[in-house]
Formats: structure tokens, sequence, C-alpha cells
């Protein structure tokens, strides 16, 4: 069994069923159903059809991973003993709802840019829940967008963190020029506060200017610097919502970065039990 899936479901049913062995309907066949509240993307179909078997449920899955649902369609549905049944029921639950909330959130983030600038792209910070990376990745790509870095090990971005640690401006100068020599396969990308600080990186090589929290004039400045430096690319992070995107994608900027999705609401998720008809 895949040990992601068995710490989902141990964390709510491990050792014993309190109600379903007291009232002596453990091995009653039944069958169960999952569908949407509301209209939206579902995701963690995989996931649940792996819960399904851990716990003894045939499970049918009626819909793909990051397909778009109306209000009451079902999306899963299975049989299996009682016992099987209720230890499946609220994990599934809770997988499908919050996993399908950050999938829908992500769809309608996307729609927003895309209305102003059908070129941009949604990248997703690294600010996830702890041990749910892999999860919300999934979720985030359901939705249409993209992650911005999986850790320090995939890519290069000197924060002001880094910066600190050089003392003067030459310092930092021959550090930044050194690392593009070391490091020839990878992009090196920055973040910036200011449109001075973005053209003196952009003189100095960098690939990637990160613009952060900037106003949407000054965003627009550093993106004029694309003139001068055509391959480079520039993206805006810090505070973007839904109901800002569409004017962050006005400002030209290449793609946009943000940790919303992941503090979306879920999916509500109506789950349906029913005794198994016999013969």
């Amino acid at each position: 069994m895949n040990q992601e899936i068995e710490r989902l479901w141990r964390e709510d049913a491990d050792y014993i069923d309190w109600t379903t062995l007291g009232l002596g309907i453990g091995e009653k066949r039944g069958e169960i159903s999952f569908s949407a509240k509301r209209g939206g993307v579902i995701s963690g179909i995989k996931e649940a059809l792996s819960l399904g078997e851990a716990c003894g449920v045939e499970l049918e899955a009626l819909v793909k991973e990051g397909a778009w649902v109306e209000a009451g369609e079902e999306v899963l549905r299975g049989e299996g003993k009682a016992i099987a049944l209720h230890k499946a029921w609220k994990v599934t639950q809770n997988l499908l709802e919050y996993l399908s909330g950050i999938a829908t959130f992500t769809h309608e983030m996307v729609t927003c840019a895309k209305k102003i600038n059908p070129s941009i792209e949604i990248l997703t910070t690294r600010k996830n829940f702890p041990g749910s990376k892999r999860l919300m990745l999934q979720a985030i790509l359901s939705g249409g967008a993209w992650p911005h870095r999986l850790g320090l090990f995939d890519s290069v971005l000197v924060f002001e963190q880094h910066r600190v640690f050089l003392e003067t401006p030459a310092e930092l100068e021959q550090a930044f020029k050194a690392l593009k020599r070391r490091l020839l396969e990878k992009k090196i990308a920055v973040e910036v506060s200011d449109f001075e600080e973005a053209k003196l990186f952009a003189s100095w090589g960098a690939d990637i200017l990160q613009c952060e929290k900037m106003e949407l004039g000054e965003l627009a400045r550093c993106v004029e610097l694309k003139r001068a430096y055509p391959s480079l690319l520039l993206s805006a992070t810090g505070g973007v919502k839904i109901e800002n995107v569409m004017k962050i994608a006005q400002s030209g900027v290449d793609f946009v970065v943000t940790s919303a999705p992941y503090h979306a609401n879920p999916l509500d998720i109506k789950v349906r039990m029913k005794k198994r008809s016999e013969g």
C-alpha cells in the first residue's frame, strides 16, 4: 500500500469504528456516492480510488482528474461492506473537497488572467502546507497553473535574504556574475523591489526578474526593460489575488507568482450512502 494513502486513512480510521461495530452493521453491504454541490474542477481522483482500495471499497471514477463538473454531478461511486464504506467516507470526502477547492480557485484565477493576456501563466509558490506539497501541486496543475519552484534544489532565485550576506555593491556584483558563470545550465532569477533594482540586475545578466509587491506603474516600468533585454522574463509576485490579477496581467509581465490558490475554500462534496438491495 502507498504510504501516503495509508497515512491518510489511518488518521481517521485507525484501530476501531465504535459506531459501525456497535450497531452490528459492519458486514452489511452498501453503496456510496460523491457529488459536487456546486460547479468546479475536480482533483484527487487517483488518491480517492487508492483510498477506496485500501479500505476495501470498490470505487469507480465517473470523471477524470481536472474535469469541470456541474452542481449535483456525481464524481465517484462505489460499493462494499458498511465497515469499509465508513472507513473510506470522510477521508475521501475531505481529500476531494480540499484539492478540488484549490483546483477550482486556480482555474478561476487562470481564466481571469488569460482574458487580459492569453500568453500569461500563473505559477504557485512553495508556501504550501508542510507535508501536502505533492497533493497541492496536483490540484493547481489540474486547475491550469504551474509550480513556480518545487524547492531549493530545482531552480536559482536570489532573494534579499541572500543579498544581506554580501555587504557591498561590488561584492554583490562579483558574486552574482560568478553565479551566472558557475550555473551555466540554469536561468538566474532575482527578486527585485523597484525599477532601479530591476534595471541593475538586468544589466548584470539576470534571466528573470521577480517583481515583489510593486505598484502597477512601477511594474509597467520594469516590463519596459524587455525592449533593451528581449530575452528577459518578468513576473509579478506578492499580494496577487483573483481581485487584482487582471490588472497585473495588463502590465505585460510574463507570469504571475502566487500562493493564493493554497488558501482556497474547499469545494463542497455531498456523500450519499445506502444499503444495497439483496439479490
